[in-house]
């Protein structure tokens, strides 16, 4: 089974056991039709369809539709895609609900004749419903590949079948520090990530937590093998930079604590203030795997304890 199909499969798992609003179903949803689906006019009236080649993620998005709009999608055919060789499923919507459905999510303009570009701020209003959205276009259009052997080659990308909502993708991925880029590729848009530690940081924002440890033991294992010449040449000179920079985090977080005792700071910050002054010899790597976070995340979370203690 690939990295893909382990990703959104426990996507799938964590949004039904979780409790998620309407607005975040709907936010979903839009995703999906943006990376799956076509709009279109039907005897005068707004509707879509989707296809899917993956029956488990068809079979989550009829529900979120039922859920939603206590309506079925219907499947109307299978088509058989000549590049994978795998049956496609087409999914119709109800004719009559086309409009309606368009419109809760937020698809259409407010005149309800024209079909919208880009993505409605209205619709992702939230963090919950943005990671939605990000949730919804990876299950439509989303795959991501951990390469086995050496050299380059890690790669997650989302494919949009409109340009603005790729853009305007790139943004809410930038306000949870995800720096994508969008190229345009044949009559698609592709948003895609390469560093291993922003892909590491979109597991941890979609809060895809057993594919994150998946992603991290692999890319340790394989930076182990191609690094480990390199390793040891260095290792005494990254040994001195570390206590540096461990000796510098510890005295400015004993600055916060004698100040203000960790009053005003959030419990992430304060969780690894701890966790620092308990460890002092710890790499800020060590530190990551603790607590279950990339090292790019730590880094960001580190700087930020940093910058308080020079307030003060």
């Amino acid at each position: 089974m690939s990295f893909t199909t382990d990703l959104k499969k426990e996507i799938i798992s964590r949004f039904l056991t979780e409790s998620k609003t309407e607005g975040e179903k709907k936010a979903a949803f839009s995703a999906f039709v943006r990376t799956s689906g076509a709009l279109g006019i039907q005897d005068g009236v707004p509707t879509f369809f989707l296809v899917s080649e993956t029956e488990y993620v068809a079979e989550f998005f009829m529900r979120i539709f039922s859920e939603v709009f206590s309506a079925e999608l219907s499947v109307t055919h299978a088509v058989m895609d000549r590049m994978s060789g795998r049956d496609k499923l087409v999914l119709l919507c109800p004719s009559e609900l086309g409009k309606e459905t368009l419109s809760a999510l937020r698809l259409l303009k407010r005149d309800g004749n024209d079909f919208r570009e880009g993505i409605c701020k209205i619709l992702v209003k939230g963090e919950e419903r943005k990671i939605a959205y990000i949730r919804g276009a990876f299950l439509g259009g989303g795959s991501c590949t951990v390469p086995k052997g050496g050299g380059a080659g890690y790669h997650l990308e989302i494919v949009f079948n409109e340009k603005k909502t790729a853009r305007d993708f790139c943004l809410i991925l930038d306000e949870f520090d995800l720096f994508a880029k969008w190229i345009e590729r044949k009559e698609n848009y592709v948003v895609y990530i390469k560093s291993k530690e922003a892909i590491s940081d979109f597991l941890a924002v979609i809060g895809a937590h057993n594919s994150l440890k998946k992603f991290v033991s692999v890319s340790e294992k394989r930076d182990e093998a191609n690094n480990d010449n390199r390793a040891r040449n260095c290792m005494a000179g990254n040994a001195d930079k570390t206590a540096i920079a461990a000796v510098k985090q510890v005295v400015a977080i004993k600055k916060i604590e004698d100040q203000t005792h960790f009053k005003d700071l959030s419990e992430e910050l304060v969780t690894l203030a701890k966790l620092r002054l308990k460890h002092p010899e710890k790499t800020l790597q060590e530190l990551a795997d603790t607590l279950g976070i990339s090292k790019s995340c730590l880094n960001h979370r580190m700087r930020r304890l940093i910058e308080l203690a020079e307030e003060l």
